[in-house]
């Protein structure tokens, strides 16, 4: 982000608890934004990043956000960055950039944020040039790069490991922290997000661009490092934005997909039968969906095409429809503060 106007005045809200729904914008063209739901109150405010800091802009597309140690960071791609916010969305410091290629998703452990990134020039095939880049949080600095070929997007941390999809090469990846080895497991298709159970164990969005693979949710047990289950489920979403989550307990989890050339739906995923059913349908550009941890709500995120407006759809935990909201150029994630 940048300051196209140091004499603004500064107006803050104070307030935090709301949805916040990260809008990437047009690809390689900006427009990303941020919008704030505050669901007690029923007020949506958009471009909520620039009204908290009047002159200061988003120079990058968000490509993912998420909240750590009481912290906000953005993942920024075009201009590839690592942005540091506090909760009220206020920067904490200048973007990061040194060490950061295109940069997809994070997650932290104590000091350190690990970084999947693609590489400065990305082949779209194997990706041998991708890598995980270690930060610390302290220092702002990426102290370190972790080589990993076939393009990591998703990770998930569990028993001291981290584990990182591979969206162009049909395998996990197991990276053992205390000495940084890699192992792999096998997959039936590339991958890319991850949920944990309540044992810590991993479910995992297996999806294709051939309509003809098996695609659904692979079950890893990290005690073992094995794919114990692959459950079908045609169509899985290949979009790069929040397309599989889970309830507060973990015991159904929700996954976008879509029969080839059809409007997409939310399969809800029952982890004791083993089965999926379909729980809400007939969803024109659904990119992602999200479950509100304190009211349980279901938000839904749509975009029509990538340079206008999206919009969240709003249904209770049954799955009947509450209503819509507008939102920034095509909505991909969303975190909640409280």
């Amino acid at each position: 982000c940048s300051n196209d106007d140091d004499n603004k005045e500064q107006i803050i809200n104070e307030e935090i608890s709301g949805a916040y729904f990260l809008n990437y914008g047009a690809f390689g063209h900006g427009g990303s934004s941020i919008t704030r739901y505050d669901f007690r109150k029923d007020v949506n405010t958009n471009n909520y990043f620039q009204a908290q800091n009047p002159g200061i802009i988003l120079n990058s597309n968000i490509q993912y956000g998420a909240t750590y140690k009481d912290s906000v960071y953005l993942i920024g791609n075009m201009t590839d960055e690592l942005i540091s916010l506090d909760l009220y969305f206020r920067p904490g410091g200048n973007a990061i950039r040194e060490g950061l290629a295109n940069p997809r998703y994070f997650v932290g452990e104590g000091d350190l944020l690990y970084i999947s990134c693609w590489g400065a020039k990305p082949d779209y095939k194997t990706m041998p040039d991708s890598y995980i880049a270690v930060y610390n949080t302290k220092t702002r600095k990426v102290e370190r790069k972790i080589d990993l070929p076939g393009g990591p997007e998703g990770l998930a941390l569990a028993n001291g490991k981290l584990y990182a999809a591979l969206n162009y090469i049909p395998k996990v990846a197991v990276i053992d922290l205390s000495t940084e080895a890699i192992t792999s497991i096998d997959l039936p298709a590339v991958s890319t997000y991850f949920v944990s159970d309540a044992d810590n164990n991993l479910y995992l969005a297996i999806a294709s661009y051939d309509p003809g693979a098996e695609t659904g949710l692979a079950y890893i047990n990290t005690s073992t490092d094995e794919l114990e289950h692959n459950y079908k489920l045609p169509g899985v979403s290949t979009t790069y934005a929040s397309i599989l989550t889970a309830n507060s307990d973990a015991s159904t989890l929700y996954v976008v997909a879509a029969v080839w050339g059809e409007p997409g739906s939310i399969f809800a995923f029952d982890i004791q039968t083993g089965e999926f059913s379909k729980f809400i349908d007939n969803l024109n550009g659904v990119n992602g969906i999200e479950i509100n941890p304190v009211n349980k709500d279901i938000y839904v995120l749509q975009s029509g095409n990538a340079t206008e407006a999206g919009s969240v759809s709003i249904y209770n935990a049954e799955g009947v429809h509450q209503k819509d909201l507008e939102v920034g150029i095509s909505p991909y994630w969303t975190l909640f503060l409280d």
